[in-house]
Order: C-alpha cells, then sequence, then structure tokens
C-alpha cells in the first residue's frame, strides 16, 4: 500500500509476504485468524482478482472489522482518558465538517461523525474501494448494527433509510495521497488511528494535513510505536538495529518515528499539539542499539501507544 509521500500503509493486519523477517508473523496469522479471512487475504494479492469483492469477503470474515460498536467505543476511551488527564472537552460533531486519515475499508469514524450530525465527513485512504458501503451484505452486516449501537449510546430516531441518505450525501472518501489530497472546504475535526506511524515522509504530509484544517481545528491522531508484529512484543526488533537495516529486514510498512520525531512535525507545520501516552511497557525495552540510546531516552522508547491531540 501507499499512502502519501513515499507511505507504506498498513491499516490493520497485512501479510507482507515480501519480507522473509515476518515470515513468523505471516504463519501466526494463518494460524490465528478464521480461514475465510486467511483465503481473501491471499486471493487480495493474485493480479487477476476481483479487488473490490475480495475486499468485502476480507472485511466480512473478519470479527474486528465486523463489531458494531467498535469505532465508538475507541473514540469513547480516548477522550475519556484525555478528558482525565488534560481537562479534554470531548468532539462536538454537529454541524461540523470532519477529515479522517485513512479511515479503512468501512469509512472508519463517518458512520458515528454523520449520525451525530456532521455536516460533512471526508476520508481520505489509498485502499478505498467506492460501493463498499452500498454492498448488501456490509448494510446488513455493519451499518444497521452500527446505527442501533449508536442510537442505543447517543439516542435518537434516526431510521435506516434516512441514515442510508445521509452517508451517501455527506460522506465521501477518496481514495489516493494525503499530499495531493483536496477538501471543498477546510477540515474542523481531524482524526487518525494507528496511520501516522505508516507516513514516511512525516513532516511533509503533516504540512499538507495543516493546509486541510481550520485554523481552530481539532484534532486526534492515535499512534502505534510498536512493530505492529507482535502485540504482546511490540518492540521486538526495532530497537536491536539501526532503521535502515530494520526496513531491509521486515519492510517498510513503519516509519520508526518516536514521540519527538512526531511532535516535531506537528509543530514544524505550525500546529499546537499535545502528546498523551496511552500505553507505555519499559519491561519490554530490554537491549538497545546505540542509534536509539543516544537519540532518545528509555521512557519515550518505551511508549508503545499515544494520542496526539490539539492543544489549547
Amino acid at each position: 500500500m501507499r499512502y502519501g509521500i513515499g507511505v507504506s500503509g498498513n491499516f490493520g493486519r497485512v501479510m507482507n509476504l515480501g519480507y522473509i523477517g515476518n515470515l513468523a508473523h505471516q504463519l501466526r496469522l494463518v494460524r490465528e485468524l478464521p480461514p475465510r479471512l486467511v483465503w481473501a487475504k491471499v486471493r487480495k494479492r493474485l493480479p487477476w482478482t476481483d479487488k473490490a469483492r475480495v475486499r468485502i469477503d476480507e472485511v466480512l470474515h473478519d470479527p474486528s472489522q465486523m463489531r458494531a460498536g467498535r469505532m465508538r467505543e475507541f473514540l469513547d476511551g480516548n477522550e475519556a482518558l484525555l478528558e482525565s488527564e488534560i481537562g479534554w472537552p470531548r468532539l462536538d460533531f454537529n454541524g461540523r465538517r470532519v477529515l479522517e486519515i485513512g479511515p479503512g475499508p468501512l469509512g472508519g469514524w463517518g458512520p458515528l461523525a454523520i449520525f451525530r450530525g456532521a455536516e460533512s465527513y471526508h476520508g481520505v485512504d489509498p485502499d478505498w474501494i467506492d460501493g463498499t458501503l452500498a454492498d448488501r451484505r456490509i448494510e446488513t452486516g455493519y451499518l444497521r448494527p452500527v446505527l442501533d449501537d449508536l442510537a442505543a449510546h447517543f439516542g435518537g430516531t434516526m431510521d435506516f433509510a434516512s441514515f442510508r441518505e445521509s452517508l451517501a450525501r455527506r460522506l465521501h472518501i477518496a481514495r489516493g495521497a494525503l499530499d495531493v489530497a483536496s477538501l471543498p472546504d477546510a477540515a474542523e475535526i481531524v482524526l487518525s488511528n494507528s496511520c501516522l506511524e505508516h507516513i514516511a515522509d512525516l513532516d511533509r504530509s503533516i504540512s499538507a494535513l495543516a493546509r486541510l484544517m481550520a485554523p481552530s481545528a481539532r484534532f486526534l491522531h492515535l499512534v502505534n510505536f510498536g512493530n505492529h508484529r507482535d502485540k504482546d512484543w511490540p518492540f521486538t526488533r526495532i530497537y536491536d538495529m539501526p532503521p535502515r537495516q530494520y526496513r531491509l529486514r521486515f519492510g517498510p510498512h513503519i516509519n520508526l518515528a518516536r514521540p519527538s520525531d512526531v511532535m516535531a512535525g506537528f509543530a514544524k507545520a505550525g500546529l499546537n499539539s499535545v502528546l498523551v501516552p496511552v500505553d507505555r511497557r519499559p519491561d519490554l525495552v530490554e537491549a538497545v542499539h546505540p542509534y536509539w540510546s543516544e537519540r532518545y531516552d528509555r521512557d519515550e522508547l518505551a511508549i508503545r501507544t499515544a494520542l496526539v491531540v490539539s492543544g489549547g
């Protein structure tokens, strides 16, 4: 996948067959994932495959993707943490223009934003396939349960026909790169979930993002600084070697930027931001190559996930 300027995306669990260092990870996925999901991932890489159909099959057989409350719970948990740590006011979507980077195959927070009154929602994703949300299996298996979940938690009596019409009119996702994206109006809320770590030229892409934002825009980005290969051992092999060696062995799926690098990119783009660690694992930072120890302290290297949000 390519995302923006020199970007290798990894939105979800991807079987990267090009790097021998990922063999153990690939074999584990084959053992752990539902067989139909594994078969869909294999078919996706065959040159003669109907990409749209296989992509929908892949999503339909991934229980984690199809869980109706997933995006709502994720946003609620993040905002609760921010509220506790920095007094974060919860996002108000009503009448707002929303931009999401890398929303994934089911439109990310798009359905939630539209339900909660967003004027418009725009997503930018290199793997987006038009028509996914209009597929009847997706409507039945995902969008209807999502509407029920949102109505149960936020109230409201929107029926499915109205919800579907609102999505068709106000939700727009473009297949492409962030640095060439355009919006009819500047975004007032900007979101991403485990996306920034996949952008190779991060500084340039954050500058491109700043161009799409209103001056008073609020943003919330969840960044995963782990290896994206083993959630139990998120730093395995990262700190054993310099970045160039890591990429040669495991591929360019993550940019290996650390929290201070991400914050520096936002500052360079003129965006006032705050970093709130979500998950620290100092017990998993063991032997550290001089490349890392000379540039970062161990507390920073121990941050597995963090929220980068708009400052006051």
